[in-house]
């Protein structure tokens, strides 16, 4: 042990960010005897934090303060802490024995893995409060819950320590962190914007109290204040009989005038802040009533369906929605778009596209807004993905419409355009070094079309490096596509995610693509055998057909198209399936759906109509003992 303290199991301790959770909580381990030997921080608000809580102890940087203790605080933001843990351990600042603690209620024991390497004994305690970093907050300290998360060997230091600190210990598995933290931010920090939101409303009201000396005062907070707490212990005490209110009575006109009245009293910019929010609890409350039994179905759907209309006609007018109409930028240099990435903080979504922008596309841009912070939309007629020059000189090109199309999404519009020229992406003409799509680009779409998936691959090679995304947006359509970007995301280590989105079908169940609008009447008629031939695949695969049945009956949906294919694929391979005796139609194949369940072959088919090339697909539930892949 360093700590000089007298006291039998007294600990030396190092805190790494002397922020407001890092002050107080050394200030309080020190209450009972340990010693406090050092802290990192250097911003004026740390150095006046450390002298009212801290007096005494020296501000010194990361590893020193880790190499003087036994007990490590590691007190800095969650994103920091992986950094902030294996740079101290590739300096030496952790060993054998040390207890090395983080606060985070995000992370669980992983993210100490570097101290673990280095013998030190990882633990993750989270503090259920909001910290403001004074005194005030060691009072509040005794009886918060802690969330424990550690190895079952060393849970009891764990819980010890938050013993001593005055709380009470909750011991919580490693895979329950995150849904642990995602319920504790969702109550703590929206009750916070909700609050705001609604005194912002009663201000704008002109709500006020008259105080003791006769002059007036703001009111709000003191008005809200009661109904909050009641409503809190009543949340916390009944759960969903605790419902009150014009939702849960089923009351659609008091609803609609509240959306009125929020959007006259706060203005265009406050109805931004407070419209979307009230639309969407009014909504979560709906569904929950609803579930509850308190109102009928019926009059659930009624608010819905009036909390919808209130959003379109806020969208339609650019109020509440965060995004005004024809606002997108649209950028069409590789050094704007440079400039404007850097300006994006938070999480980034991509969505690559050719532009000729429908529905289906559209459906790729709400999704991205689902899952990210910001959404770049990129719109580039790809000519190396081209064999033919004249498909490349058919291929619609409408910026304007689809930078319109996108602005009217609202507060789904995407933050950027990115529209290039092929110069601007091209510079010489073609790139010297390409991405090699494997041998699943030699198959089905790639036999029809040579180069096809290099071209694609190296141009999305391309934009990912440009957009620096967290996400990357595909549809479904273009399966084999989205197969091989998937494959060069895992082989080339990129660092994001891509997301599927299912195939948008229009009214009659075609496929929505940009080409559709090169059908004839009749050839649009015509075409709906692709989308036909799927349904029989799938319908027939799910009834328990074989795969010889399956393919013969999805084929003869096609005599009035000219065929390219129209098979079952591998969905990792993209093999054919061979109807076979024995053998599962996943064999040899490592493709992982949801859940961790084994991906389900694919059926995919592709016609020519009226010299129009188009593709369609969807999952085939083959039983066992029906097919195999070629070499199995």
């Amino acid at each position: 042990m360093n700590s000089s303290s007298t006291k039998p199991g007294r600990l030396a301790v190092g805190i790494l960010g002397a922020g407001r959770v890092g002050a107080v909580l050394g200030n309080a381990l020190r209450a009972e005897g340990h010693e406090v030997v050092a802290v990192s921080g250097a911003s004026p608000e740390t150095r006046e934090r450390v002298e009212a809580l801290l007096p005494g102890v020296p501000l010194l940087d990361l590893v020193e303060v880790a190499r003087r203790a036994d007990l490590v605080l590691v007190c800095v933001p969650d994103d920091a802490i992986a950094d902030v843990v294996a740079w101290v351990a590739q300096q030496g600042g952790f060993r054998p024995g040390q207890l090395v603690v983080h606060t985070s209620g995000r992370h669980g024991t992983g993210v100490l893995r570097p101290a673990l390497a280095a013998g030190a004994i990882p633990l993750a305690i989270h503090p259920a409060m909001t910290f403001t970093g004074t005194s005030l907050d060691l009072a509040r300290l005794v009886g918060t819950p802690f969330a424990v998360t550690a190895a079952a060997p060393v849970q009891p230091i764990g819980q010890a320590l938050v013993v001593e600190l005055g709380g009470e210990p909750v011991l919580l598995p490693e895979d329950s962190r995150a849904g642990y933290h995602a319920a504790l931010a969702h109550a703590s920090n929206h009750l916070v914007t909700l609050l705001v939101q609604a005194q912002e409303i009663l201000r704008a009201a002109g709500v006020t109290g008259t105080a003791p000396s006769g002059e007036e005062q703001d009111a709000a907070g003191g008005l809200l204040g009661p109904l909050a707490r009641a409503a809190l212990d009543g949340a916390l005490g009944s759960g969903a009989a605790a419902l009150t209110g014009p939702v849960s009575r089923g009351d659609a006109g008091t609803v609609a005038e509240h959306l009125a009245a929020i959007e006259a009293l706060v203005g265009p910019d406050g109805a931004e802040r407070a419209l979307p929010t009230y639309r969407a609890l009014a909504d979560a409350t709906a569904v929950l009533a609803e579930h509850e039994r308190r109102i009928e179905p019926d009059r659930a759907a009624a608010i819905r369906r009036l909390l919808r209309e209130s959003e379109d006609a806020g969208d339609a007018a650019g109020v509440g929605t965060g995004v005004q109409p024809a606002s997108v930028a649209v950028l069409h240099t590789i050094a704007d778009l440079r400039a404007a990435r850097r300006r994006l903080a938070g999480t980034v979504a991509v969505v690559p596209t050719m532009g000729a922008l429908h529905e289906g596309h559209l459906a790729l841009v709400r999704a991205a807004r689902g899952v990210a912070d910001h959404v770049v939309v990129t719109v580039f007629v790809n000519p190396t993905q081209f064999g033919d020059p004249g498909d490349l000189a058919a291929y619609p090109r409408t910026l304007d419409a689809d930078v319109a199309s996108l602005a009217a999404l609202g507060a789904d519009a995407p933050d950027l355009v990115f529209a290039p020229s092929a110069h601007e992406m091209y510079p010489e003409g073609a790139t010297r070094v390409t991405i090699d799509p494997g041998p699943v680009a030699n198959a089905l779409e790639g036999a029809s079309r040579p180069g096809h998936f290099a071209g694609v691959l190296t141009v999305v090679s391309k934009l990912f490096h440009l957009v620096r995304p967290d996400v990357a947006v595909f549809g479904q359509k273009d399966a084999q596509q989205l197969a091989l970007v998937q494959r060069m995301v895992r082989d080339l280590d990129l660092d994001l995610w891509v997301l599927e989105v299912p195939i948008v079908r229009e009214p009659d169940g075609l496929a929505l693509s940009s080409r559709n609008v090169r059908l004839t009447p009749d050839g649009r008629r015509r075409a709906l055998a692709l989308s036909r031939s799927v349904a029989v695949a799938q319908r027939l695969a799910a009834a328990g057909a074989d795969l010889a049945q399956v393919l013969a009956a999805a084929r003869a949906e096609l005599d009035d198209v000219e065929v390219d294919y129209a098979t079952v694929v591998d969905p990792e391979t993209y093999l054919e399936l061979c109807p076979d005796a024995t053998g599962d139609p996943r064999a040899g194949t490592d493709a992982v759906g949801p859940g961790g369940r084994a991906a389900e072959p694919r059926y995919v088919v592709a016609a020519l109509v009226d010299g129009v090339r188009l593709i369609d697909n969807g999952p085939v539930a083959l039983g066992s003992g029906s097919v195999s892949s070629p070499g199995d």
